[in-house]
């Protein structure tokens, strides 16, 4: 089974892209800030991380060297609210950036194309 590591606040959004993750056949970690996430990093094994890049305690993108240096094989998809940050985010080493809102099956997708075999 693959691993995916989902970094965003919106508890909500967490749940319903888990589920649909966990439906596809992945196993779905959550995280809602950057302390979280930090700790899932160095207590897991992920295939991708979903950053999303406004967090309650700091920016998403500011955990990809971090997850580059724990799961270098593992891809980075950032999102966002904000347009604007798609620059930043692929700057800052991230493999993706989707743009909220989104439609799961455009996640999906571009988590299945970011990690071919997942």
């Amino acid at each position: 089974m693959k691993h995916v590591l989902l970094v965003d606040d919106e508890q909500e959004i967490c749940a319903l892209i888990c589920s649909m993750l966990t439906r596809a056949g992945y196993s779905c970690h959550q995280a809602h800030d950057l302390s979280q996430g930090r700790k899932a990093l160095l207590g897991g094994s992920f295939d991708a991380v979903v950053l999303d890049v406004h967090l309650p305690d700091g920016l998403g993108y500011d955990l990809i060297p971090e997850v580059r240096n724990l799961a270098p094989e593992a891809r980075c998809i950032t999102i966002s609210a904000v347009d604007a940050e798609r620059e930043r985010a692929l700057a800052k080493g991230a493999d993706a950036f989707l743009s909220k809102p989104f439609s799961r099956a455009e996640l999906m997708g571009l988590i299945q194309a970011q990690a071919p075999g997942l």
